[in-house]
């Protein structure tokens, strides 16, 4: 079994002006992050606000996602819910769409004993199969201990955790008393400040929003520590801090959007409310954080350009046919169009909305082919 490690990327999720998922921005990001050889992504993530998705919106993101990728890197969606049925639902649409593995975190909002959590996560592994990725956020939802995560590793397809708790007690502990059960058990840290630290304690990797923005550093730290190079990742892990300390200022996780924004992917405004006020403040803190993550570039990855360059080589570009043709087959009333699909429950009162008329099963399935021969062969060329 294939089990993904390194630096993988925890995805921001662009939306347009009406908070719509802005699929164009997706199929860049994603192509910028290959570009930059992350070693997997992780889309409908907590810092991708899955939370402000409802689950089709997720499914078609993990479609977006899939689609631009084009088996190029590990794609490793989020299953995180209440109840153990929503995230069994969302793993069995990635393993049905040929996605690596899944990330699944503790139910959240209501607060349970450990008994409850371990029992959900279990739930939900034996349900299923694709690899799963225990994912520890006590922020957000609930703690999945070191004591859970060795009583749960010996199941087959529970093949590792994303520590995303800060504490390097936690890690230590986690990679101590999972390894006893599964050597080969993954121990990934979410949070980018204590990666060096991490991989010297004999972790994994890291699943981290920061190597969505500066993919360069991540990878750099991973790579040197791992050939050796101690000093120079710890140089890196130390001279990024600043830039974290600064996306963090921001209401999460707009400033991690605002900085992505910076390096040209458009990220859309915040899902939340923000006041005059709070808007200004943001508006200045963008400013710093491109002139810290130009200097950074500058002087570590010099030649580096801040802004990504949206040439793409080898593969269709987000406006040619295919992806339009994408686009309108996965519309309904909740995205750009409507084609009668059904995918709305047949709650529209216009069927042929924005000029797109009705199509037949037959049509689609033409324009499907069409799309993967295309895709298949940009992809080679």
């Amino acid at each position: 079994m294939h089990i993904p490690e390194g630096v993988i990327v925890a995805m921001l999720t662009p939306f347009d002006d009406k908070g719509r998922i802005a699929e164009k921005e997706v199929v860049k990001m994603v192509n910028f992050l290959i570009e930059k050889e992350i070693d997997g992504i992780f889309p409908v993530s907590s810092c991708g606000e899955y939370v402000h998705l409802d689950m089709d919106e997720r499914k078609y993101l993990i479609d977006i996602v899939m689609d631009a990728a084009i088996g190029r890197v590990d794609i490793i969606p989020g299953t995180g819910a209440t109840c153990y049925q929503k995230s069994i639902e969302i793993a069995d649409y990635a393993r049905e769409k040929g996605c690596s593995g899944v990330v699944l975190h503790g139910p959240y909002f209501f607060k349970n004993i450990n008994e409850i959590v371990e029992g959900h996560l279990k739930k939900v592994a034996l349900s299923v199969d694709i690899p799963i990725f225990l994912y520890n956020i006590p922020f957000f939802a609930n703690e999945i201990t070191p004591e859970i995560a060795a009583n749960l590793c010996s199941l087959p397809n529970i093949v590792g955790i994303k520590d995303s708790s800060g504490n390097m007690v936690n890690v230590m502990n986690l990679i101590d008393m999972t390894r006893r059960v599964k050597p080969e058990f993954k121990v990934l840290v979410g949070a980018e400040e204590i990666l060096f630290a991490a991989l010297a304690a004999g972790g994994d990797g890291c699943m981290v929003a920061t190597a969505c923005i500066l993919p360069e550093f991540m990878i750099a730290i991973y790579k040197n520590f791992k050939a050796g190079r101690l000093d120079i990742a710890l140089k890196l892990q130390i001279a990024i801090l600043e830039l974290i300390r600064v996306m963090k200022s921001i209401n999460f996780p707009q400033g991690f959007k605002e900085a992505l924004d910076v390096r040209g992917i458009k990220m859309g405004p915040p899902k939340m409310h923000f006041n005059t006020r709070l808007m200004e403040n943001m508006v200045q803190t963008k400013k710093k954080l491109e002139s810290i993550m130009r200097e950074l570039l500058s002087v570590y990855f010099p030649g580096e350009s801040l802004l990504y360059d949206d040439s793409f080589k080898g593969y269709s570009k987000p406006d040619s046919f295919s992806y339009q043709a994408k686009e309108l087959i996965h519309s309904n009333n909740k995205y750009i169009g409507c084609i009668n699909c059904k995918g709305c429950e047949s709650d529209c009162e216009n069927s042929s909305a924005n000029g797109i008329t009705k199509q037949t099963n037959k049509d689609i399935e033409g324009i499907i082919h069409l799309i993967t021969q295309e895709i298949v062969s940009n992809f080679q060329k």
